[in-house]
């Protein structure tokens, strides 16, 4: 006769349910717990290259403003790589969810497999445009009060920048320069007469360039045109974008993006003084396929204390 000890005939089912215990416990966890989501980033061309502080310092407010909501998240940099190593790094997804920052262009979604957060990252103050130059060209340009005394003077630009096609489609000659580092040299050797900048983006990269010899910047004008700068990746981060674009919409609403765009660009923006430049309206042809209304979210640094669009102007018009 087959005798069992109290209990011992329970076992089986007891290991089964333990089992079912221990399965349950391990997919709350793996629920509680997912793997974080992890973004790529832009890293410096060169040790004074401080372009994507701000674009990083975005990314990671919008991933903490929807952290509770969509879980953990890491951000790591990609190699230095210039403009359009990074245009193709993104269109064939070579680094996970990398994103990297371009003006307005069709061609990124309709032929290099991209798509786009719909907010203008830098809130449009890159769309006021001020130039390096050399010093001996400054008293030439203080007396040009039109775009056709403005055409007179070359530009330089980075090879595949939007600014080139704008430059151009506006009458302007641009010659076009692979290194981001090269232009600054250029400038100061009279290569051509003009780099221009975003008004953001002059202070820190004069500081950076500031003992390079003959290199000076313009105080009397401003070429402006729409500029909105989107974070671009691959269309298949379709995750992604979606939580970038909803975290970084929370950021505005509540004004803490507004806070780091200030702390970041505000000191070259008081420098540049705006109000006291004659500003040049031209036209950005690039335009025309943008799906939503990007200038809702424009900082006008004409009106500090209104976010609005900048005012509707007439091709050529300038603002004294």
């Amino acid at each position: 006769m087959n005798h069992r000890r109290p209990g011992e005939r329970w076992a089986p089912l007891l290991g089964a349910a333990l089992a079912l215990a221990c399965n349950a416990l391990a997919a709350g966890v793996e629920a509680a717990s997912p793997t974080p989501l992890e973004i790529t980033v832009r890293g410096p061309e060169s040790p004074g290259d401080t372009r994507y502080d701000y674009d990083t310092g975005v990314l990671r407010l919008a991933l903490e403003k929807t952290r509770a909501k969509h879980g953990a998240y890491r951000i790591t940099t990609a190699p230095p790589m210039n403009f359009s190593r990074a245009i193709a790094s993104a269109s064939t997804d070579a680094y996970p969810n990398f994103f990297i920052k371009l003006s307005y262009e069709a061609r990124y979604v309709d032929a290099l497999n991209m798509d786009y957060v719909r907010f203008p990252v830098d809130l449009g103050i890159v769309g006021y445009r001020v130039c390096f130059t050399h010093p001996d060209l400054k008293p030439e340009l203080a007396k040009a009060t039109s775009l056709e005394a403005l055409r007179r003077f070359t530009h330089g630009q980075g090879r595949d920048w939007a600014d080139v096609s704008i430059l151009r489609n506006n009458g302007f000659k641009v010659i076009e320069v692979d290194q981001y580092e090269s232009l600054f040299r250029m400038v100061a050797a009279r290569r051509f007469d003009l780099f221009c900048r975003g008004t953001n983006e002059l202070l820190d990269e004069y500081t950076a360039h500031k003992d390079l010899p003959g290199l000076s910047y313009d105080e009397s004008f401003s070429i402006a045109y729409p500029l909105p700068r989107f974070f671009y990746t691959h269309r298949r981060n379709t995750a992604a974008i979606a939580r970038i674009q909803e975290g970084i919409r929370l950021a505005h609403k509540d004004g803490s993006l507004q806070v780091l765009w200030r702390e970041k660009y505000g000191d070259s923006v008081d420098l540049v003084r705006l109000e006291g430049r004659r500003i040049f309206w031209i036209e950005n042809p690039l335009l025309e396929d943008v799906d939503f209304d990007y200038r809702q979210y424009f900082f006008d640094p004409l009106k500090p204390d209104v976010r609005t669009a900048p005012p509707n102007r007439a091709k050529g018009s300038v603002q004294p």
